[in-house]
């Protein structure tokens, strides 16, 4: 059988005509992912701003409240974060902006000893670090450590136990690490059986 002579296009006019009819059924697609991804790219820009952030109230922070203020506040910026879907480049732009008193005193110092552009490409974790090793006392420190060494769960208060040691863990992460410490601690501030069962008298030693 001879091959056919319109399986492939076999002119210049009909390639043409067919990368014609492709890019027609094509473009229109492209066009509505850009225009999407535009307008999403836009809405992010607007929702992420200081408006934004400054609306949402995130806790204030002056450096001398003290280790639990400054958890609260780390808890407050973050779910402020979530809040304005802030991107990772821009959080230290806006954390940075509820310092006061002490606290600016030092974020100045930091911005002053390392170059403003260094310091703004801080990630939020290493502004946590520095934040932490800087506004909690040594002595505060301690007893947190003493506290978290001790902690149990009493009653049934397993819900306070929990929230507590993720607290703790965030003020004493070395105590925490690795994540197999983690769960031997967690697993070691649980009461022991109550009671066990009895042993058969087949089991039992003689």
């Amino acid at each position: 059988m001879p091959p056919r002579r319109d399986a492939q296009p076999q002119t210049n006019e009909e390639i043409a005509a067919l990368v014609t009819q492709q890019m027609a059924a094509v473009l229109p697609n492209i066009v509505t992912q850009v225009h999407q991804i535009y307008n999403n790219n836009n809405n992010n820009n607007a929702q992420c701003n200081f408006q934004t952030f400054n609306s949402a109230k995130p806790l204030k922070f002056s450096g001398s409240e003290g280790a639990t203020v400054l958890l609260q506040c780390f808890e407050s910026i973050e779910s402020t974060f979530r809040h304005i879907q802030c991107p990772n480049e821009r959080k230290i732009y806006f954390a940075s902006s509820i310092f006061q008193r002490r606290a600016l005193t030092w974020w100045n110092g930091i911005m002053r000893d390392r170059g403003a552009d260094v310091a703004m490409e801080l990630t939020w974790e290493d502004l946590k670090d520095l934040m932490k090793k800087e506004f909690c006392p040594r002595s505060e420190m301690r007893a947190l450590e003493d506290e978290f060494y001790y902690l149990k769960l009493d009653s049934e208060e397993n819900r306070a136990y929990t929230d507590r040691f993720e607290q703790l863990s965030l003020l004493c992460p070395t105590m925490v690490t690795p994540l197999d410490r983690a769960i031997e601690k967690y697993i070691d501030g649980l009461p022991d059986p109550v009671s066990q069962p009895p042993i058969p008298p087949s089991k039992q030693e003689p």
